[in-house]
Formats: C-alpha cells, structure tokens, sequence
C-alpha cells in the first residue's frame, strides 16, 4: 500500500489497480473513501471498457473478442514510476493477458497529488500501437455518506450539478446494466439538483448527459461537509450506489465512455458511442479534482478571518 500526505490530509492508494482506498482528514480522522463489506472496492479505475458489453463480448476489426464489465485495469499490479510525499504516479501497460482481450500495446499512468484539501487525479492515455486504439476510461470512487462522521441520513443529501441546466437529463438504463439507447429526465431532479433516496437508484445506475457539465457537489444543508469533482474532462458523471440502506456510501463517477446499448448483436469499437480515439504514438490526458470541504477547514478559515 502506497501512502502520500499533507498537513490535511493522508491517502492511501493500493497498487493493485492504483486504487485509492483511504482519504482521512488529518484533524478529525475522518476517511471520506467508502471501505464497508457491502461493496468490496472503494475507487477502481475503468479500463478500456465502461460498464457490460454485450454477451461480454466486442468486435474490433473484424474479431471478437472478451470484455468483462469495466474492463481489466482495476485487476492488474501498476507499476510506480514517481513518489514524492504528496504525490505518486503510477503505470500499467499490455500483457500477455491483456493483448488476447484487448490487442493494443499502450500505456495508462494515473497521477495522484495533494494541495491543500484537494486531491487531484490525472490520467495519460498513450497507444503504442500501429493502429488507432479505441478506449473508454472511468474513475469509479466510492465516497461515505454521511459525509466525515455526520449523524446524518443518506435523504439529508444532495448532489447539485454545475453550471446550472433547466432540466437534467440521463440514459435510460433497461435492462440492468445497460443502456436502451434512449435519454430521458432525471426523476426528482429539480433542475440540476438530485435530492438523495435509495428508490432512485432501483433501476441501477444514473448516468447523467448534460453536454458541458464542469463539476459535480455532494453535500446537505444541515453540514458544513462537501465533497466535489471537477468533470471538465470527461463528458459523463455516474451515479451509483447499492439499494441497501447498510451501504453507506455514493459512487461520483467521472466518465469518458459508456456502456454497451444492449442488442443481440455485439457492439463495434470503432463506432462505439462515448469511446476515445487515439492515432499511433498520439496521448490523451483526463484529470479530475476532487475537493473535500470539512468542518476543520471551515473553522480555520474564519480563524484566518479574525486574525487578520
């Protein structure tokens, strides 16, 4: 387990996946980063795939090939290539395993780095290949709700989108986990505001589908506790959590594909919806900040205030 740290905060990121696993505030001992039973992991990374393909299967070029749900970057060892005390980066490349699934030569590191009460995730997607490399890519974390220790309830929460859209609209999801092809409005919203309940999450996941979306809050007028992402990057942002009221948690996820519409027929990679498209030796860079607003920061802010 890998560990970097400032004077407000201490993750921990396994390299197994490079998944981070612990964000603790380093003045309350709070961890934001979801590590109950009910879910078994905590922020995986999605790679090359988002969510189910058909039958788990794709076509590329002609062939058919194997693709389990979310791909197979959050099953691998990375390889650290940078550590310093408040950042660390990490790498995963081809395989012998992963070229029978997946038949390009490529190269993804995620960088994490602290500042301040923000940790911020970059990814560089490079192909090695000889051939355009088609891909999507996610960042799956599972943040706690309540927020830091709050004596709170998962409906005390919301999460509020920006900038602010008349009507915040989704893909359907029928069957579970797939796409139908259709858009339609988010229940409940009003605006670009979710109120939280565990019934919006019966059919599965939430992808949102407002184009130019720039961030995304979670947080309840009756706490000081906020956690936001930035999403400039990516064209998506999930929502999902398991309907039992023991899993306390909320996934915000970041992403830059999307899963299969189910059809009896296997989907095509080069027209894929949602995939990215790299010509040979071309890069392409992803990065979210993630910003952890806690009672601690806000009283020394308006300590700061007094004394100057």
């Amino acid at each position: 387990m890998l560990a970097i740290e400032n004077n407000q905060l201490k993750v921990e990121i396994n390299e197994v996946g490079a998944q981070l696993t612990h964000v603790v505030d380093k003045t309350t001992n709070a961890d934001y980063i979801w590590n109950g039973s009910e879910w078994e992991r905590h922020a995986p990374i999605l790679f090359p795939a988002i969510g189910k393909s058909n039958d788990n299967k794709y076509i590329l070029n002609g062939k058919i090939y194997e693709m389990k749900q979310h791909g197979f970057a959050r099953d691998y060892p990375w390889t650290v290539v940078d550590k310093g005390d408040d950042r660390v980066s990490l790498t995963l490349t081809e395989n012998e395993e992963t070229l029978t699934v997946y038949p390009f030569h490529f190269s993804l590191m995620v960088t994490y780095t602290l500042e301040a009460n923000q940790l911020k995730v970059e990814f560089l997607v490079k192909n090695n290949s000889e051939e355009t490399m088609s891909f999507g890519l996610g960042f799956h974390p599972g943040f706690n709700v309540p927020i830091a220790g709050d004596e709170l309830e998962f409906s005390d929460y919301e999460v509020s989108l920006s900038p602010e859209v008349t009507e915040l609209t989704q893909f359907q999801i029928d069957p579970i986990p797939f796409r139908n092809g259709k858009v339609i409005p988010v229940p409940k919203a009003e605006k670009s505001t979710l109120p939280l309940s565990y019934s919006e999450f019966d059919n599965g996941l939430i992808i949102i589908n407002n184009p130019g979306l720039t961030g995304i809050v979670l947080s309840s007028a009756k706490s000081d506790h906020q956690i936001s992402l930035t999403l400039e990057d990516f064209p998506y942002v999930a929502l999902w959590t398991m309907t039992d009221p023991e899993a306390k948690f909320l996934c915000m996820e970041p992403f830059a594909g999307l899963p299969d519409v189910k059809s009896d027929e296997l989907t095509d990679w080069m027209k894929k919806e949602g995939n990215n498209f790299l010509e040979p030796d071309e890069s392409t860079h992803f990065s979210t900040t993630i910003t952890l607003k806690s009672v601690s920061y806000t009283h020394l802010r308006a300590h700061e205030t007094l004394r100057h």
